[in-house]
């Protein structure tokens, strides 16, 4: 037990998040564009549409002053993850995080694009206000980086 605990531990550690080195990494960016994962199929029959959080998100973003391109290489990505059970409250992992360009040290030849700034939190909510709850908890993540984002570049 106390060996998994330490090996789960050490495996958070080494993830993204918002600390300062993590908002460090968002200083300097000129552009970025906004990337939604493919949803499941449950969710979207239930009406929360990929097309909806990237409008969303896109919208929010740019009404903070941050900068969206579509055609640039770092990305905000949004993943959206779900159980949603036949009864009782359904439940969605939303993890919101800004990937960048990465060459490795040891071989420059593979390139990759990793996150270096990442937040996530999960919603139980029942089915009837699903859609509006996942919205608003996109919404709720996008400010944690639309903050992340403004303390790294102050105007």
């Amino acid at each position: 037990m106390h060996r998994w605990v330490i090996v789960l531990l050490s495996l958070s550690a080494i993830r993204a998040g918002d600390g300062p080195l993590d908002r460090a990494t968002l200083r300097g960016i000129k552009a970025l564009s906004v990337i939604v994962d493919r949803l499941d199929a449950d969710l979207e029959q239930a009406g929360l549409t990929q097309n909806a959080l990237r409008a969303r998100l896109e919208g929010r973003l740019k009404n903070a002053g941050v900068p969206v391109d579509p055609k640039a290489v770092e990305f905000v990505g949004l993943r959206v993850n779900s159980f949603l059970a036949k009864k009782g409250p359904d439940s969605l992992c939303f993890s919101l995080g800004f990937y960048q360009p990465v060459v490795l040290a040891r071989d420059q030849k593979v390139r990759t694009a990793s996150p270096t700034w990442e937040v996530q939190t999960m919603l139980l909510v029942p089915p009837k206000p699903m859609v509006q709850s996942a919205l608003n908890t996109a919404d709720q993540v996008a400010d944690q980086f639309i903050s992340a984002y403004q303390a790294a570049n102050p105007k």
